[in-house]
């Protein structure tokens, strides 16, 4: 397995930012992108993660997946509910856990999963929902290498009072589902958690969801990448999962656990870049 080029693997060694070889795109897992919250209660999923999809063919991944949970979604690559903004965001995660148990972990198929903003939120729940054997989930850990969330609140959003639904109150720090998401038994330090290589990507831009709820501040994540202000480029909460890599580079920090101190580059990796180098990656890197 190989790196593209020589001088991208100087190029990383010298940021501090080094990625194990990739494995072939015929070998590697489907990739589900998961779009977050709309309070219109649908989504273009061809216009959310088009430019995602169109970095990560580029860099040879075929089996390319964009989700759909809201009844109003449109071009989208699989269904998995018909919820509406009052439709609980548990309700929504035990569909979505369901359909990846039916689709690959019940085949022994593992996948690897990209999310935004509340669909962050969906994929944390559908992996601890079914570990967990809550009512409703598959019973038993989801195959599931690779998760990448890009300003998902972990701790909440920023303005509570912004829209007035079941997901958004959910999402406002302090609420009972945030309470129950950091209980001690449900951190991602837990043994349940452990089989997934999860990273967070937040930013100092975002006025949705600030930079501490986007990196889960405090709380453990395998690795953690936090964009600084910059200014050429606003990675706000929407540009986040539009950036690919081009001449730009970034002003990124970022934490591996298992180092345990953080790093600041001013040549870091376009959020897209910095998805998509997140998956596939050993422990060491």
């Amino acid at each position: 397995m190989k790196l593209r080029t020589a001088l991208l693997t100087t190029a990383l060694v010298a940021a501090g930012l080094v990625v194990p070889a990739q494995a072939s795109a015929a070998a590697a897992p489907t990739v589900y992108f998961v779009h977050g919250y709309n309070d219109s209660g649908g989504s273009d999923c061809e216009s959310i993660w088009a430019n995602a999809v169109d970095y990560f063919t580029r860099q040879g991944r075929e089996s390319l997946r964009t989700v759909a949970y809201y009844k109003g979604d449109e071009n989208c690559d699989v269904d998995v509910a018909n919820a509406t903004t009052d439709t609980r965001i548990k309700h929504v995660a035990a569909a979505f856990a369901n359909y990846v148990y039916d689709h690959h972990t019940s085949k022994g198929e593992s996948i690897e999963i990209v999310a935004h903003s509340m669909g962050g939120l969906v994929t944390r729940v559908a992996m601890l929902g079914s570990a967990k054997g809550w009512e409703g989930f598959p019973k038993g850990k989801l195959k599931v290498s690779d998760i990448v969330t890009l300003s998902t609140p972990h701790k909440g959003i920023v303005d509570e009072d912004k829209y007035d639904s079941t997901q958004w109150d959910s999402m406002v720090p302090g609420s009972t589902f945030m309470d129950v998401l950091h209980e001690p038994e449900n951190r991602l330090d837990q043994d349940w958690a452990a089989s997934t290589d999860w990273s967070f990507v937040g930013s100092k831009e975002d006025k949705t969801v600030d930079y501490d709820s986007g990196i889960d501040k405090v709380h453990h994540a395998d690795h953690k990448f936090g964009y600084l202000p910059d200014a050429d480029y606003d990675i706000s909460h929407t540009n986040i999962r539009l950036f690919g890599p081009g001449r730009a580079k970034f002003n990124l920090r970022y934490w591996h656990a298992s180092e345990g101190e953080s790093h600041d580059t001013v040549n870091g990796w376009a959020p897209l870049e910095t998805a998509h180098n997140a998956l596939d990656r050993d422990s060491d890197w």
